[in-house]
């Protein structure tokens, strides 16, 4: 209360702050009534917002899953010599056999310190600096620089290394290898300690990817030369893999006025993979090859026969999770649907929430928040929507497993909750191998030709798969709850609720403003009417001389 006056002293025995809010009671009421209205709409928008969330994960992330031919359809390849190459196989994949024969295989350019070690020209044997690898103190001029261009088979970029990082600064070969890596390049490098073997590697394999090193003097060139590197070479013609050495020399190269390289530069190359699949050739930098939709991995030169058949088991795993996943959806949705409500909890006024504990408060408002979906149109028919496009026959199909039963899907609850058969599914992919990929993936696109000659696509409902249905329904269904909702707590976000929330807490703050000047115009007549008490008490006292 505000307060404005001093009461009581006239000797009235009026209750002046009583009285006052008794007449603020009326307003009070219409205050909290719409304070009331205000947070349960908050409390609504949320319950919406968070069940937006939930379907649109589903739907983008769950469901799409299921409108995969990897998921409905998955190929299963055996290899007859795994040594030779293993593979797989996407949806289209023919089921059939194929003849595989592995003639080279791709290897990587690579460069490693042969036996003979890494030289150190210092004396200091099995030193990690680089300055005891070329001697630096007494080889190098403090202005001096190692400085080497460095290639990939694609790109280029110089690694230079200056007196005071390799004499001062005491830079090490794990630094030279550092330099290598972080040289924006595909190569990678490393230096093993325990060893003493310093090593260069292309990422990618084929001949097309190499390294390439150009010394830009003879004291860069001689970094090198003292690592030790050697070719390494990995021979697959006998059918196991060998690998040999060969020693690299490097020299100062020469450059152009730009400062590219024209001559001296040492270069290695990885090698291409040759197969004959089914009589054809193959060559590629990579021992990936996909033919057919059939992906092999080589693993060594030989002959071996793949077979590429329908994976039975995945397909039984992938439908009992879809079950599981259709279920907890749906079983979600019937919990908020049929959420009990509690009609004597409501939404408490800030004036109650004052006498309360917290405890109380949160307990409380569990109650009072429980059903705020109940029976909800939206859900209700969200509801709807999945059972239907779950069980309605996929007309496209031109088997008699068309539709979720056929394939052993059915309900076990009145609520929606489904059940899977394995042996009624197995029979049923036995009998027709494609069942579930069209009952579960058809498009049900229909393309009609136009009388101009163009053509038209639409989507027929009753020829799509089931995935797709639901799909398209719970994105009608989100539609539908963004629009009335949101999909956030914000409600600056142009939803009927948003709107209706900003409209009441405008009108709340408006009636708040009323309700003071009312509540000071109350006091201000209960002052008038003490100052006139006062004034007939001093009148009626000089009347009778008391």
């Amino acid at each position: 209360m505000s307060g404005i006056g001093i009461y009581g002293l006239s000797g009235s025995g009026i209750d002046v702050d009583s009285m006052v809010k008794m007449g603020m009671m009326t307003k009070q009421n219409e205050y909290d009534r719409m304070y009331k209205k205000e947070i349960r709409n908050e409390w609504e928008k949320t319950a919406y917002t968070d069940l937006y969330s939930e379907l649109n994960t589903f739907n983008n992330s769950t469901l799409s899953t299921y409108k995969m031919s990897s998921t409905t359809n998955p190929q299963n390849v055996s290899s007859s010599d795994t040594s030779v190459f293993t593979a797989t196989a996407n949806a289209d994949a023919a089921q059939m056999n194929h003849t595989v024969n592995v003639t080279a295989m791709a290897s990587n350019a690579y460069m490693l310190t042969g036996e003979d070690g890494i030289t150190r020209d210092s004396g200091n044997d099995g030193s990690i600096y680089l300055k005891d690898i070329i001697d630096a103190e007494n080889t190098m001029g403090t202005t001096d620089s190692i400085e080497l261009v460095v290639g990939d088979g694609s790109t280029t970029a110089t690694i230079k290394l200056t007196y005071e990082q390799i004499v001062t600064n005491k830079q090490t070969l794990n630094d030279l290898a550092s330099a290598f890596k972080n040289a924006g390049l595909n190569l990678t490098s490393s230096y093993d300690a325990t060893n003493d073997v310093f090593s260069i590697y292309n990422k990618d394999s084929g001949k097309v990817n190499t390294i390439s090193i150009a010394a830009k003097d003879d004291l860069s060139a001689k970094l090198m030369n003292n690592l030790g590197l050697n070719k390494v070479s990995v021979d697959y013609s006998t059918g196991s893999a060998v690998s040999t050495m060969s020693e690299l020399t490097f020299a100062a190269a020469t450059f152009d006025s730009d400062g590219n390289v024209t001559d001296g530069a040492t270069e290695i190359a990885g090698t291409d993979a040759t197969v004959v699949i089914d009589g054809r050739t193959y060559t590629g930098s990579s021992n990936k090859v996909s033919v057919s939709n059939v992906t092999y991995t080589l693993a060594g030169v030989g002959s071996a026969t793949a077979n590429v058949s329908q994976d039975t088991d995945k397909i039984i795993e992938n439908v009992k999770q879809f079950v599981t996943d259709y279920n907890k959806i749906i079983d979600m949705l019937n919990e908020k649907y049929y959420e009990e409500k509690y009609s004597d909890y409501d939404v408490l006024t800030q004036s109650q929430e004052k006498g309360m504990t917290t405890e109380q408060i949160e307990k409380w408002n569990e109650k009072a928040k429980s059903g705020i979906l109940n029976h909800s149109s939206t859900v209700g028919k969200i509801i709807s929507n999945m059972r239907e496009a779950l069980y309605t026959p996929v007309a496209s199909v031109d088997s008699n497993y068309n539709s979720m039963m056929a394939l052993g899907i059915t309900s076990s609850t009145d609520r929606g909750h489904i059940t899977l058969d394995e042996d009624k599914l197995k029979k049923a992919l036995a009998a027709d191998p494609d069942a579930v990929y069209q009952v579960f993936a058809s498009s049900g696109d229909v393309t009609k030709t136009n009388s101009d000659g163009t053509t038209t696509t639409t989507t027929d409902y009753n020829r799509q798969g089931v995935i797709q249905r639901i799909s398209d329904k719970l994105y009608a269904g989100l539609k539908e709850i963004n629009s009335y909702a949101g999909n956030s707590s914000e409600v600056d976000d142009s939803s009927a609720l948003g709107n209706l929330i900003r409209e009441l807490k405008t009108k709340m703050s408006n009636f708040k403003v009323m309700m003071t000047s009312y509540e000071n115009l109350l006091y201000k007549k209960y002052d008038a009417m003490e100052t006139a008490i006062q004034r007939l008490s001093y009148q009626s006292g000089y009347i009778t001389g008391q």
